[in-house]
């Protein structure tokens, strides 16, 4: 019996190690003061606007009915809570690769919602798509809560927030009126900020072998990159990381995956959201 029981408590172990979260990035100062603020700090244990028993800064794991902590346990338990809901955002978002902003904003919404919210919200989209789905999470048991619609509020902010880059200077927030402005001045349409058939008149096939250094590349670079497809440095040459960029963004807007910008292929009229 005993060599039984050995063997089945390894097995569990190790069913257990599969199963462990790995742990996420490093969370930024920007979402830890989003989620100390949202969740607040309490020392004993509270019921949750749904009845769920909390503790510290939104702490549930374990937490009973009449438990006290003090401020260091409750940090602690923050950064523990972290460690785990980080790792969510590290398994479910696939489609692009978050900057820190979009990162820590995501691990707040998880911290807040839990994993299968998240799951639901980052599956197949891209960060402009999530960023405008997750202002709906702002129900609990079915109830629109004002605490809620401000969080999702500040978690958006945060994570369209612009962020400095390695070279310290900071990027602007790249709107899509800024894309077709700067779209318009490559091709040598008149410079309005409004797409539309004259500017679709002029534009070119793009990719990495037909007028992969154009003027208009690196507007296409930075409103890829800011709508969350990779599409490495803005350097103005089409290349491997801007032609697999494109065919995600052609994949996720039911055009033809050919990694080629073209009004024929529709690709031009996504990008300008020409109807």
């Amino acid at each position: 019996m005993d060599s039984d029981k050995k063997g089945y408590q390894k097995q569990l172990f190790n069913e257990r190690q599969k199963e462990k979260i790995k742990m996420g990035r490093t969370i930024n100062k920007e979402t830890i003061a989003l989620i100390k603020k949202f969740e607040g700090c309490r020392l004993t244990s509270y019921q949750d606007p749904v009845g769920v028993w909390t503790i510290g800064y939104g702490h549930t794991a374990g937490v009973k009915r009449g438990m006290k902590i003090t401020q260091a346990q409750a940090e602690k338990y923050l950064t523990e809570d972290l460690k785990k809901y980080s790792a969510y955002v590290d398994r479910y978002v696939t489609t692009f690769t978050p900057n820190d902003n979009q990162y820590g904003a995501l691990t707040s919404f998880c911290y807040n919602c839990g994993a299968g919210s998240l799951k639901t919200l980052v599956t197949g989209r891209n960060a402009e798509t999530i960023s405008e789905k997750i202002l709906l999470y702002n129900k609990a048991g079915g109830k629109v809560l004002n605490g809620l619609t401000k969080r999702r509020v500040a978690e958006r902010e945060l994570f369209n927030k612009s962020i400095s880059g390695s070279t310290g200077k900071k990027f602007s927030q790249y709107s899509h009126m800024q894309f077709v402005k700067e779209v318009q001045k490559a091709i040598g349409a008149k410079v309005d900020g409004i797409a539309g058939n004259e500017t679709l008149s002029k534009t070119v096939t793009v990719s990495k072998t037909k007028n992969n250094k154009h003027a208009v590349v690196k507007p296409i670079q930075k409103y890829l990159n800011s709508i969350g497809y990779n599409c490495g440095a803005v350097d103005g040459i089409a290349g491997t990381k801007f032609d697999s960029s494109v065919k995600a963004f052609q994949k996720a807007n039911g055009c033809i995956a050919d990694g080629e910008i073209t009004a024929k292929n529709r690709t031009w009229k996504k990008l300008l959201k020409i109807a």
